[in-house]
């Protein structure tokens, strides 16, 4: 068995600043990509690696919609002898200059409640989630480059990702600089109190409402934020969860989400005795396992 470490990261498509509506639009494409042979999956990565999505696992029967994504990507244009560690002995290398040894990067989509979320395994010389946001957005230019510009079939925005800090909620919340945005989850109960007084029936409004409050520009809600956390940790909150996007000194943003305030970010994962390749089934089955610890 061998540790594996995961990224927590969100998965967004966006148009004009507006987040949209992510799974039919990620399976629209995926669907099309998949349509077409290796080869033309192929995108350079930079000017001596590649990468090609290999094999997708998209399940809707579940409670919570998932996709098992496997990329497979391999660095060319070197091939120095080998040395064995066993003589030190040095042997021609049989590859060509257009070959590398094949590298699996493994991830996994969890679409809960509107929210796309990636878990993926990170490693030396495997894909990053930007070259995988990149992989995906060439790919949407591709497919809508099939049709007309007002053709209703194009998929409107770009993919983009934002990694979930994994730390203490307070402790990130007070190393950001600003922060910019906070979504609020709220029992729905509120709607029928005196603040509110909605009357109509909530059979039909989801267990939660949401409130979004934004920093006018430049300026950062911080303070406000540690109030709502206060309220959050009260035994009789009607606070459900809190969703903080903010940026640290260095200019970098990222996002704290009370959902997923949990320690574990490695995997125990399986090999193959021959290659010392991870065994993807056994891979996916970890990433599936902690998703659902969130």
């Amino acid at each position: 068995m061998a540790k594996r470490k995961v990224s927590f990261n969100y998965l967004f498509l966006k148009h004009e600043g507006l987040e949209l509506s992510i799974e039919n639009a990620l399976s629209t494409i995926v669907t099309f990509l998949l349509s077409k042979e290796k080869i033309d999956r192929k995108q350079d990565v930079n000017s001596d690696k590649f990468a090609f999505l290999d094999n997708v696992d998209y399940d809707t029967t579940s409670e919570y919609h998932t996709m098992q994504l496997l990329f497979k990507s391999a660095k060319h244009s070197y091939r120095a002898p080998l040395l064995d560690k066993n003589t030190a002995e040095a042997r021609d290398n049989p590859k060509t200059m257009s070959e590398g040894e094949q590298m699996k990067t493994h991830l996994l989509i969890k679409f809960k409640e509107g929210d796309a979320v990636l878990f993926l395994e990170m490693g030396n010389n495997l894909l990053t989630c930007g070259n995988i946001v990149n992989y995906l957005n060439y790919v949407l230019l591709s497919y809508n480059s099939q049709f007309e510009e007002n053709d209703q079939r194009r998929i409107l925005g770009k993919f983009s990702f934002e990694m979930i800090a994994r730390d203490d909620f307070q402790e990130v919340l007070h190393g950001m600089d600003r922060v910019l945005c906070a979504e609020i989850y709220i029992d729905k109960a509120v709607l029928g109190s005196e603040v509110l007084n909605f009357s109509a029936p909530s059979e039909k409004i989801k267990e939660n409402v949401m409130l979004t409050i934004k920093a006018e520009r430049k300026k950062s809600i911080k303070d406000h934020i540690y109030d709502f956390v206060d309220r959050y940790n009260d035994t009789q909150s009607k606070i459900r969860r809190i969703r903080v996007t903010g940026k640290a000194t260095n200019g970098n943003s990222s996002i704290i989400d009370t959902s997923f305030i949990v320690k574990k970010e490695f995997i125990e994962v399986q090999q193959d005795s021959d290659t010392g390749e991870y065994i993807s089934a056994n891979v996916f089955f970890q990433l599936m396992t902690l998703s659902n610890e969130c």
